[in-house]
């Protein structure tokens, strides 16, 4: 009977931890969120709000940039841009720490930078970082896929 307890009771541990801890849920829910904050800024072209949701060191890697930018050089290349993204999926988010993640999917772009079209498809990766109670994005990483 001991052993059986014991098993359940390992199932019970094993089963709880995959679910995470009931403050994952709200941790994930404000990432996503941040990340589509930053996401619309950067359709509307507002500055202001896509500073507010970096970290002074960010770097942004894409197919279109041609090489990595830093904040100020999105921020200097936002009229180069006219875009619509939307989420081809659920985004995945991967919890680090207390105040790191990673934010991964499949994102579609229409749209153009400095004139070319952007890529259809792209698999995105953002490292999102919480300082001061709020989550930022760190890096943003994006490759194109194959259509």
């Amino acid at each position: 009977m001991r052993k059986i307890a014991a098993v359940f009771c390992l199932m019970i541990l094993a089963v709880t931890a995959a679910c995470g801890q009931p403050g994952d849920i709200a941790t994930i829910e404000a990432i996503d969120n941040a990340a589509a904050e930053l996401d619309e800024a950067f359709e509307t072209g507002d500055a202001e709000t896509i500073k507010s949701l970096m970290t002074p060191n960010h770097v942004a890697v894409t197919p279109y940039y041609g090489a990595p930018q830093s904040v100020a050089e999105q921020i200097a290349s936002l009229g180069d841009f006219e875009y619509a993204q939307t989420d081809a999926g659920e985004s995945t988010v991967t919890l680090l720490g207390p105040d790191v993640a990673i934010r991964t999917g499949i994102v579609e772009l229409k749209g153009t930078y400095k004139g070319k079209p952007l890529p259809a498809r792209l698999f995105a990766m953002e490292i999102m970082v919480k300082r001061d109670g709020k989550w930022l994005e760190r890096v943003y990483q994006a490759t194109a896929l194959t259509p």
